[in-house]
């Protein structure tokens, strides 16, 4: 698997697959979840990320996948939905959860399982990401409290994405609201 994968990803979205991988791992064992499909997600989850965006929305249209109205605007955002699908296609993946995982990861998704909220939150605190100002108290509440993570995360995603000007997809606000309530 990790063969395959490195050749599918650059250098530093492999370095950061094994990050997430790590991540979750380590969370897995904090909240009780199985560590080894935790380490699938997180390996697998940017398994389509270097796709170019126009090849990403061919890709999702060939295969019938649903594309809203943001990925229409920033087909990178289809990377997780194409992630799932490769990871069952090309990787054998089979376990739902492992892929709605993927699917959920930049996103995420009201309700979302123990797994589903692990992957999302160590994508965006794995060792390798970039520093911003929140990041440190972020990580801390990723082991303490996985809810209040959750929505930390939601909110500065939802604060950058408007600060920036770039097109939210609805399911981050959807995802936000029901935590938040």
């Amino acid at each position: 698997m990790l063969i395959e994968l490195k050749k599918k990803l650059t250098p530093k979205r492999y370095v950061h697959s094994i990050g997430v991988e790590y991540t979750a791992a380590c969370m897995a064992f904090v909240y009780g979840e199985d560590v080894k499909r935790a380490r699938i997600a997180g390996l697998l989850h940017d398994n389509a990320k270097c796709l170019a965006a126009d090849e990403k929305l061919l890709k999702a249209k060939k295969h019938n996948l649903p594309i809203s109205d943001a990925e229409l605007k920033n087909p990178d955002l289809l990377h997780g939905k194409l992630g799932a699908l490769y990871a069952r296609k090309k990787f054998g993946i089979t376990d739902e959860e492992i892929l709605s995982s993927i699917t959920w990861h930049t996103t995420g998704k009201p309700d979302m399982t123990l797994l589903e909220k692990i992957i999302f939150v160590a994508d965006y605190i794995e060792p390798n990401r970039r520093m911003i100002s929140e990041l440190p108290e972020i990580r801390k509440e990723a082991m303490t409290d996985l809810d209040r993570c959750v929505v930390h995360i939601l909110r500065h995603t939802l604060e950058y994405l408007a600060i920036k000007g770039v097109a939210i997809d609805e399911m981050t606000e959807k995802t936000y609201d029901f935590y938040t309530k």
